[in-house]
């Protein structure tokens, strides 16, 4: 099985030469500025559903990897995280399934956490008006 580094390489090499094409043609001074957008609203996408079930990192990434067409410190950003992603892959696989299900149960739990308190704080400050009936009936 190959690792994560280089099946994104692979996938980056042949986007980065259809992006390059692409800014060949006739309107290709439209694709840095539509790039730059899209790959923004992506990672701002991905930044909002990391709490949420679902591919919330990923999501991330794929945003990161979209403004590396168009940004070298996003390039660096994008290789130090799949060589991160592979390292912990690597640590992740070699403990037991008691150890991998622990970190899982933690981890959802401390994202569960975040979520309720970032939502009990909105609804403090007025946010979420249509959460009063819930709310007061819990306190």
């Amino acid at each position: 099985m190959s690792s994560m580094r280089e099946a994104v390489a692979a996938k980056v090499e042949a986007i980065t030469r259809q992006h390059e094409l692409m800014k060949t043609k006739r309107y290709g001074f439209l694709v840095r500025p539509t790039v730059l957008c899209i790959g923004w609203l992506v990672v701002v996408f991905g930044l909002i559903t990391i709490p949420f079930p679902g591919p919330g990192w990923l999501t991330v990434f794929i945003g990161v990897g979209i403004l590396s067409l168009e940004l070298h410190w996003a390039s660096r950003l994008l290789a130090w995280g799949v060589k991160t992603y592979d390292r912990f892959h690597t640590w992740y696989r070699g403990r037991s399934r008691a150890v991998r299900y622990g970190l899982v149960t933690a981890s959802c739990a401390v994202v569960w956490v975040v979520v309720g308190t970032t939502v009990f704080a909105a609804w403090k400050l007025g946010a979420f008006p249509a959460l009063d009936p819930v709310m007061h009936a819990m306190m």
